[in-house]
């Protein structure tokens, strides 16, 4: 009867045991630090044209990144979900052709269609669920996930000492041209790993791939330029081009991520 009952109490102590891993000592809400990269070798951004270095190298060197602090909960043993906030930060190259640059040329000013430079900050949120496989319960082991982004940007070009003229009879004022707001949202599935140590830290390892649902009007138009047989001024403003910017550093990312099993 002894031996029963200590065997009993053998096994209850393991069961115990396996209930406190998967409730991690009855703990549910992490708090997370998240970013995804990629390389930005066609845009150079903050991190790498700040450097003391050649413009191919800036190119090699660049990474595009995104900023994602999240909370995120425990709601079955396989599956948790959260929420978040995302940032974006990064210079672009663009035209428009609502505007003109005055350009000095041999004594005369001829007004240009001429290329500027420009910068799209985003600030927005996420939610995602994320399926953990295997044998193994959440936060830990591999795990898939479908996520749902919203960007809110606002971009300024920079027209320091140019002469600019509005053109094509457009009504909208010069200061929204070069200076504008919008939104964005996309949608991307990760796979990754995410490791526990000392039943409080969560280190976290994905890739991501995605869309967003805008974005692709420059790549459309400069495909459609390439096939035609003369050239044609595409109808693009200097908001594709911000749009583009995001949706080019959004498709693909690696992600580091830092979290704390916090109550």
């Amino acid at each position: 009867m002894k031996k029963t009952i200590l065997a009993l109490i053998i096994v209850a102590g393991i069961a115990t045991a396996n209930a406190q891993m998967y409730n991690y000592m009855g703990n549910h809400i992490i708090l997370n630090m998240e970013g995804y990269v990629s390389p930005a070798w066609l845009n150079p951004n903050p991190v790498s044209s700040g450097l003391d270095i050649g413009e191919a190298a800036q190119r090699y060197l660049g990474l595009n990144y995104f900023l994602s602090p999240n909370i995120e909960l425990m709601v079955w043993e396989k599956g948790t979900v959260g929420v978040g906030y995302n940032y974006y930060n990064s210079p672009f190259k663009g035209k428009d052709n609502r505007l003109r640059i005055g350009h000095q040329y041999y004594g005369s000013t001829d007004w240009v269609e001429a290329e500027l430079r420009g910068n799209v900050i985003a600030h927005g949120f996420n939610a995602y669920y994320k399926q953990y496989l295997g044998d193994r319960f959440a936060p830990l082991g591999h795990y898939l996930k479908f996520q749902f982004d919203g960007f809110f940007y606002r971009f300024k070009m920079d027209t320091e000492g140019l002469m600019m003229g509005i053109v094509n009879g457009t009504t909208e004022p010069y200061e929204e041209i070069i200076e504008n707001k919008g939104s964005l949202f996309g949608v991307k599935f990760e796979y990754g790993y995410d490791l526990v140590v000392l039943n409080r830290l969560k280190l976290t390892l994905g890739a991501s791939v995605g869309t967003t649902f805008g974005g692709y009007k420059v790549a459309f138009a400069k495909m459609k330029d390439r096939a035609a047989y003369y050239y044609e001024i595409p109808d693009l403003h200097y908001d594709n081009y911000a749009r583009s910017r995001i949706l080019g550093a959004y498709w693909f990312g690696l992600k580091l991520g830092i979290g704390f099993i916090a109550f």
